[in-house]
């Protein structure tokens, strides 16, 4: 019984110093991570909801500053396009750049912007247009609040504004209706980071 108590009492310790430890190592300057990210989109007038799924690249530069890029899918919605409504999916590739004000031991808010392309797919097959792949001019910008527990993972919770260009379908001979729809989206996404 002495035993399991003293094992346990050693791994408590260990995990206190280890935490306590990356509170002062948290924003360490100079690593650089992998992120992946799992989100949803809440979509625009003509932009449904929709799944997202990210992953990417980065460094932190130092403790105020870093930056990644990421390639990701988005999809299982709907997008408006004249008096229709057309499955989609597009591939984004975005390089961001995040400003971090610590606040508190491992958390800090950020604000975020980013630029890049996204190939942006519609699937409707009809009578009156077929499906077209565009791609366009992307761009994003956010905010948020992350957590970094340990000095190798962080995680965070944060909104982005999205923008992706445009959905085009192809029309058929004798379709004069509209072709083309904006995609913008207000994101929510949980991003999880692995340091070097």
């Amino acid at each position: 019984m002495k035993k399991v108590l003293l094992s346990t009492l050693a791994a408590v310790t260990l995990l206190t110093a280890g935490i306590a430890n990356a509170g002062n190592d948290f924003y360490s300057p100079s690593h650089a991570y992998t992120v992946m990210q799992l989100g949803y989109g809440l979509g625009d007038s003509s932009y449904k909801e929709h799944g997202i799924a990210n992953i990417g690249m980065g460094y932190h530069f130092n403790e105020y500053m870093r930056s990644d890029l990421t390639v990701g899918w988005r999809g299982l919605g709907k997008v408006k396009v004249g008096d229709h409504k057309t499955d989609f999916w597009a591939v984004p590739a975005l390089m961001n750049v995040y400003a971090t004000m610590p606040i508190a031991h491992g958390f800090g808010i950020y604000a975020m912007g980013g630029l890049g392309m996204s190939m942006n797919r519609t699937d409707k097959k009809d009578d009156l247009f077929k499906a077209k792949t565009k791609f366009n001019f992307a761009w994003n910008v956010g905010g948020g609040i992350e957590y970094q527990w340990c000095p190798n993972w962080s995680v965070d919770l944060g909104y982005r504004f999205t923008d992706l260009g445009q959905a085009r379908v192809k029309d058929k001979a004798g379709y004069t209706g509209k072709t083309k729809a904006d995609l913008r989206s207000h994101d929510v996404l949980m991003s999880l980071r692995y340091y070097f």
